[in-house]
């Protein structure tokens, strides 16, 4: 009688949670805060300009090296699907934020570099319109391309892997509920946070490889939460209100947690991955990107 007692009060301070946990699941639309991106922040004609002390494991051992997480808005020309030139005319024109993720890695053989593009939608920051990604090192050259604006999402490809070579094909399997891992380090800082919230979605793997396979979604659960305790970072502590807990765990066994800062823009403090990926902001800054790089 006393065990059967006991495991009535476990379930009646159980269960007051797991309603809690229920009542607060979003869809992936509802999570996102499109306000994140329309905010005046991004018109400056700055890119923010992220740099990451950070770990990835290549030939079974952990490399360190630095990522950059470069974040501008970028006007689009949907005729091509590129940066539209000025003067724009009667060019489609779609405004996005660009953030590109670039990363140099030494090994003993040869350094590995990899530079991955996503294209946001900026009214509709879940929408991905593109994301192109490439890779180079001493064996071969990778690009590959996910063109996410089509009705069914094409990947096309160029692989110096056998069996792989050049090609296109269809990704029937990523609808508008499935985003790719190089999509969070931008979609974890637009969230609408609030202690608790849930959003199942589906969730491709890493792109950023030297690879080319058809990528497969997984379906991935993601909590926000506060930090148990005060976390001391790479430039310097924050407390439990400061900050912001996104952990997403999928059914394929991928794990990845982010530490977010509460107040906007929400900088991205530092992430890890189960597959022995992790990165500490080192330093943020905004630059003139657009006006330097016209020179």
């Amino acid at each position: 009688m006393m065990a059967i007692l006991k495991r009535f009060v476990i379930l009646l301070v159980i269960l007051p949670n797991a309603q809690t946990l229920l009542a607060q699941r979003s869809t992936l639309s509802e999570a996102i805060y499109n306000g994140w991106a329309t905010d005046g922040l991004w018109d400056d004609g700055n890119a923010e300009i992220a740099e990451y002390k950070g770990e990835r494991i290549i030939y079974g051992e952990p490399r360190s090296h630095t990522c950059r997480l470069i974040t501008v808005k970028e006007d689009f020309n949907t005729e091509y699907y590129v940066k539209a030139d000025w003067p724009y005319g009667q060019k489609p024109i779609l405004t996005t934020l660009k953030q590109n993720q670039v990363a140099t890695i030494e090994t003993p053989n040869y350094p590995y570099h990899f530079m991955t593009s996503v294209f946001f939608d900026r009214n509709d920051v879940g929408d991905t319109v593109k994301m192109s990604v490439s890779s180079q090192e001493w064996c071969g050259l990778t690009f590959k391309e996910y063109q996410l604006w089509h009705e069914v999402p094409i990947m096309s490809y160029s692989s110096y892997w056998d069996g792989e070579g050049t090609g296109e094909r269809g990704l029937p399997d990523h609808t508008e509920t499935t985003l790719f891992e190089e999509e969070l380090p931008l979609i974890v800082r637009a969230l609408n946070f609030e202690d608790g919230l849930t959003v199942q979605f589906g969730l491709q793997p890493n792109q950023t490889t030297t690879r080319a396979p058809a990528p497969r979604p997984a379906i991935a659960l993601l909590v926000v939460k506060r930090p148990p305790h005060a976390v001391e970072t790479a430039i310097g502590p924050y407390t439990r209100s400061q900050a912001w807990v996104v952990t997403i765990e999928t059914d394929d066994n991928r794990a990845l947690e982010f530490l977010v800062e509460a107040d906007y823009p929400n900088r991205l403090l530092q992430w890890s991955h189960s597959d022995g990926r992790n990165y500490q902001l080192q330093d943020i800054r905004r630059w003139p990107y657009w006006r330097i790089g016209a020179k």
